[in-house]
């Protein structure tokens, strides 16, 4: 409940800090690896519950499951999917506990040797959500400075680390006196890495202000977030056109109203499938009426804009479905005449929505789950180039909804060149308390992670821009028809440890784990050795 609760949307992160420590008492105290990895399960299946419930939301909405049927999909989820990383770090944590009551160095050492191998485990071991306990501190404002150097797996190492140290601290006190210069040792060390990380947080928040200061103006971006229900999206998709009508004007009106706005918008954004349809390609009468009615609206706009629609190609021979994100950028010098469209296929689908791994093509899961994509992926990460009304040329970085959870992703596509994170998607399938807070928190964490500005476009919210500080300058309101128009500083493109190796931390922090464990597990033979040899 700890965890949960440090998490968003509660957002209480000061209990991160202890929320792990009841976990390591009962670790501790456990007789065997096997009852320590019973444990583990139960932590990894009751978070799945209380910070994932979601799921069961997003099983009814999009998939049209019943509720039954849905807290089935909750708990299979909770059981397999949530933090599966618990069931193999509980018996270390145990054999943890009996190495650090040798001595105060011990105990410390086991302390960061525990972290890494959490850490590493937590980054490596699949899951359908890659969000760890580092992501707690989104809201941090100098601590989430971190992220530039190790991304989201340095602040969950920080976070543990800590955890494990306030534990340790209080099995030293428990055993009084005597444990009381570990317990001070503890408490000092934890001040110290808080004490560096502020100092490391505040340092870059200077330099960030002053790049601000130096930055060659600011993009006026235009955010239109249409909230259109989740009956009407899954009824144009089967191809009702009241529905599509009613989808396309809920974004072609807000954007008359944001282009007359004073400053007007230089760029214009739509979330995720806002356009109704294959774009490109009409089916029917009706969809081509459509489309000619957008492309006015394009032209008459005279400014880049960003949508996202599917897109229909041949792959293997068979047509394929993507989920797309498309750019059109006007041709300034011939008004009237349609612009240049840039696309982009999204890359990583999420799993059991998008596809199913092994499964996607099999016609009987197709009619049995209608409402699935099915889509293909794209070649990978990719980015726009667009030219402003004044002339401008900025770069962007498409990503679409749950490609934002991958930092791998999101850093290789801000290696493009790319002067502006650009992210669309569509969380209202998730209801309106829980993953769009979670989604959010995880975008900040991306910004910070590349030093990229972002612009976070959503159907229903919560669309946002972000600094590369992980700051939120504007964000919508939930669940609300809205449109956002503001100045998104460009700041010289910045350098971080993320961008140059990309997700290192969580992996060196695996091998750095085993490696003092090795250390700690031979260090009893040798002081036994020692002694033998003494007594002979």
């Amino acid at each position: 409940m700890l965890l949960a609760a440090a998490w968003p949307p509660w957002d209480l992160s000061y209990l991160a800090s202890v929320a792990l420590v009841p976990w390591f008492c009962a670790l501790g105290r456990q007789p065997s690896a096997w009852r320590a990895l019973t444990i583990g399960w139960w932590l990894h299946f009751v978070i799945g519950l209380a910070a994932a419930y979601w799921v069961a939301t997003a099983a009814h909405e999009f998939l049209e499951l019943s509720w039954g049927w849905s807290a089935a999909v909750l708990l299979l989820f909770a059981a397999t999917f949530a933090h599966p990383h618990l069931l193999f770090v509980a018996p270390f944590v145990r054999w943890g506990a009996r190495e650090a009551d040798r001595s105060v160095g011990s105990a410390m050492l086991v302390c960061v040797c525990l972290a890494a191998l959490y850490t590493g485990l937590d980054t490596l071991i699949p899951r359908l959500f890659d969000v760890g306990l580092g992501c707690a501190l989104h809201d941090a404002e100098r601590l989430r400075q971190l992220a530039d150097l190790g991304g989201e797996p340095l602040l969950t190492f920080v976070v543990v680390l800590v955890n494990l140290l306030v534990w340790r601290s209080w099995v030293a006190l428990r055993a009084g006196r005597p444990g009381l210069v570990a317990a001070v040792s503890h408490l000092l060390l934890i001040g110290v890495i808080g004490a560096g990380a502020l100092f490391y947080g505040e340092s870059r928040n200077r330099a960030f202000a002053s790049a601000v200061e130096r930055a060659d103006g600011a993009l006026q971006v235009g955010i239109v977030q249409g909230n259109v229900p989740n009956d009407v999206r899954l009824a144009w998709a089967r191809g009702d056109e009241r529905a599509a009508e009613k989808q396309l004007a809920s974004y072609m009106l807000p954007t008359e109203e944001l282009a007359e706005q004073t400053p007007t918008p230089e760029i214009i954004v739509w979330p995720e499938a806002t356009f109704p349809g294959i774009f490109r390609q009409p089916q029917s009468t009706l969809q081509r009426g459509r489309a000619t009615k957008f492309d006015r609206q394009v032209m008459r706009l005279q400014r880049p804009i960003v949508f996202g629609a599917y897109d229909l190609d041949t792959q293997d021979g068979h047509p394929t479905l993507y989920n797309a994100l498309f750019a059109i950028t006007p041709r300034y010098d011939a008004p009237g005449t349609p612009g240049m469209v840039q696309r982009y296929l999204k890359h990583r689908l999420l799993p059991f929505a998008e596809t199913v791994p092994g499964l996607s093509k099999t016609d009987w899961l197709r009619e049995r789950l209608p409402s699935l994509g099915f889509f293909g992926a794209g070649p990978g990460p990719g980015s726009f180039e667009v030219t402003t009304p004044g002339g401008r040329s900025v770069v962007l970085g498409p990503f679409i909804c749950s490609e934002s959870m991958s930092t791998e992703h999101v850093t290789e596509t801000a290696r493009r060149g790319v002067d502006v994170l650009l992210n669309v998607g569509s969380d209202g399938w998730f209801g309106r308390f829980g993953e769009p807070q979670f989604h959010l928190a995880v975008a900040q964490l991306r910004s910070v992670e590349t030093r990229r500005p972002q612009i976070r476009a959503a159907n229903s919210g919560i669309s946002a821009l972000i600094l590369p500080s992980g700051e939120i300058v504007a964000r919508s309101p939930l669940a609300e028809e809205a449109t956002l128009n503001v100045a998104l500083p460009l700041v010289e493109q910045a350098d971080s440890l993320v961008l140059r190796w990309g997700n290192w931390f969580g992996h060196a922090a695996l091998v750095a784990g085993l490696l003092l464990a090795l250390v700690l597990a031979f260090m009893p033979r040798a002081s036994r050795s020692t002694a033998r040899r003494g007594r002979r």
